[in-house]
């Protein structure tokens, strides 16, 4: 029964891609009418990393011949694209390339297929019927299927294997989990986030030997994943990587609805428009209050993990949510990675289903609030007060659910389990704990 449950939300998750796999995805109208979006510049990436190699990726300008992706996103797209010029077009004409249904269904097809490897890994991680009915319950989650199936966004990769570095960790592993989080941060920087809490976690449970065998990993990974740019003199491209993304849009807030969208409506400023070098208040930048809080949000999400008031999942999500109500330039599908770690988590505690919830609703409103197009479809504009004032209500229920989720989990008791301080504390101990 458990494979039927699985079997049938991943079809039925495919159905949906199938359905969604000729839509235009997020696109901005210019003034003379125009549309371009983020499915043109995966276009573009797809094409650069087919032409030159992996290596290439961030040797040019943004957006045309400059990805703002790590290699391990772009991987698949290289795939993708040498499969278009063999079979398609030869010489990967840039106009063809952008006109191709092909090409457009291929990009969202990669993205869809991250969505439901990571599916499938909440599955074998948790087993039985309550890893099937997660498992089902990401698989099918509106605001997953309208990031990666409509927007074509590849969150999915860091989903995957960030889900499989806290669930390996947390069934006692050490190498797996430390490479897979290698591969997250190679897949998307955000990744980096949860090394505070892995940390912990990994030197609770196996000491400082487990730590040590675990930074190898991660090195290990990186290592092969930076290989094709050692090997052609392109490292310092890769190595910039960090810097040039957040030169790409160094705003307060680019469409995220959280703190910062909140402050900066109340002063009557776009957070878009602003950068987040400008002064919040004396000497104090946004972008330094912001990295204040999101240090904050650490120690504290730390702490719960430290007192076993929150397990390794519901730490990672609960991070997650203060990494993206607090920093700056996040965007609004930064919050994606919030929903395969709580989905890795409620099985254990099932009132985490209502922040899974609100966090579902949240970055779905997020995204089709500032999604043109499906606001023109019903019949709105994006600057209309009524789509104005659900952003703003949207931003302050992600910063209420944070609050409220954090002020939750700091009153519950820490836990003592019978079990040694430096043995992995795995799935098992833990719902004979909390159910």
């Amino acid at each position: 029964m458990n494979k039927v449950i699985f079997g049938a939300a991943f079809v039925l998750a495919l159905l949906v891609g199938h359905l969604l796999r000729d839509t235009p995805g997020y696109m901005v109208r210019g003034a003379d009418g125009s549309l371009s979006g983020d499915i043109t510049h995966y276009v573009y990436w797809t094409r650069l990393v087919t032409l030159g190699g992996i290596q290439s990726a961030y040797s040019g300008t943004w957006p045309e011949t400059y990805a703002v992706y790590p290699p391990l996103t772009l991987l698949p797209l290289e795939v993708v694209g040498t499969v278009y010029q063999h079979t398609q077009d030869p010489t990967f004409d840039v106009d063809r390339a952008q006109a191709s249904v092909w090409l457009h269904e291929a990009i969202k097809f990669t993205a869809l297929t991250w969505h439901l490897l990571t599916g499938l890994a909440i599955y074998t991680l948790l087993r039985g019927t309550r890893g099937a009915i997660a498992a089902s319950v990401y698989l099918l989650n509106p605001a997953a299927l309208y990031d990666v199936a409509h927007w074509a966004q590849p969150d999915g990769a860091q989903s995957l294997f960030s889900v499989l570095a806290v669930g390996l960790l947390d069934l006692g592993q050490v190498v797996a989990p430390w490479a897979s989080i290698a591969a997250a941060a190679m897949a998307k920087p955000q990744a980096w986030f949860l090394a505070p809490l892995l940390l912990i976690a990994t030197f609770r449970s196996h000491g400082v030997r487990g730590v040590g065998r675990g930074l190898v990993a991660a090195g290990a990974v990186t290592l092969l994943i930076s290989l094709p740019f050692i090997l052609t003199g392109h490292l310092r491209d890769l190595v910039g990587l960090p810097l040039a993304v957040s030169t790409v849009m160094p705003v307060v807030s680019a469409d995220a609805h959280n703190f910062w969208w909140l402050v900066l409506q109340q002063r009557g400023q776009d957070p878009i428009f602003l950068q987040d070098s400008a002064r919040l208040v004396g000497p104090l930048s946004y972008r330094i209050a912001a990295a204040a809080l999101v240090a904050v949000s650490v120690v504290l999400v730390c702490w719960l993990y430290w007192t076993r008031r929150a397990n390794l999942a519901e730490a990672a999500a609960l991070g997650v949510l203060g990494w993206f109500t607090f920093t700056t330039q996040a965007h609004e599908n930064h919050l994606f990675l919030a929903l395969p770690l709580l989905s890795l988590a409620w099985p254990v505690r099932h009132s985490l289903l209502v922040p899974l919830a609100v966090v579902s609703l949240t970055l779905l409103l997020n995204m089709v609030l500032h999604d043109q197009l499906v606001l023109e479809s019903l019949g709105l504009g994006v600057d209309d007060q009524l789509v104005v004032r659900l952003r703003l209500m949207n931003a302050m229920l992600n910063v209420g659910c944070f609050v409220a989720w954090s002020a939750w989990a700091s009153t519950r008791k820490a836990q003592t389990l019978p079990v040694d301080q430096h043995q992995p504390l795995g799935y098992s101990e833990l719902v004979a704990v909390h159910d």
